[in-house]
């Protein structure tokens, strides 16, 4: 049987955002861990957040739904949610479905800081 997990590394940055780095599988087996840890997190007051997807192989219906939920919950309070680096197999799924209209996707570092430079550009 195939084991499923999820890994969460928060790292906080001087920036205007917190780098969460995921890895294994977001999944109906996992979903409850992500967002309990999610909601760990938004109540410490972080507004805007990036998640690292480089290292997660898979994500569910139900991994793209906590997805939209935080993303939602972060939009409420002005902050945004932007997905880094998903690799093919991740990226692939969110484009078919049509997610990658929904959510900011940035396929590298310089395209995740553009667009938070472009979000503080638009605040002034």
């Amino acid at each position: 049987m195939k084991t499923f997990d999820l890994n969460i590394r928060l790292e906080t940055r001087e920036k205007n955002y917190s780098l969460i780095e995921i890895s294994g599988y977001l999944d109906a087996h996992t979903v409850n861990m992500f967002e309990n840890r999610m909601e760990e997190i938004l109540e410490s007051g972080e507004q805007n957040m990036v998640l690292d997807l480089l290292d997660l192989n898979y994500i569910s219906s139900a991994g793209i739904g906590a997805l939209m939920s935080l993303t939602q919950r972060l939009r409420k309070k002005h902050g945004d949610l932007v997905l880094l680096r998903p690799n093919r197999k991740v990226y692939k799924i969110l484009d078919l479905l049509g997610f990658t209209k929904i959510f900011v996707v940035a396929l590298d570092e310089k395209e995740m800081e553009d667009f938070f430079k472009s979000k503080k550009q638009e605040q002034k």
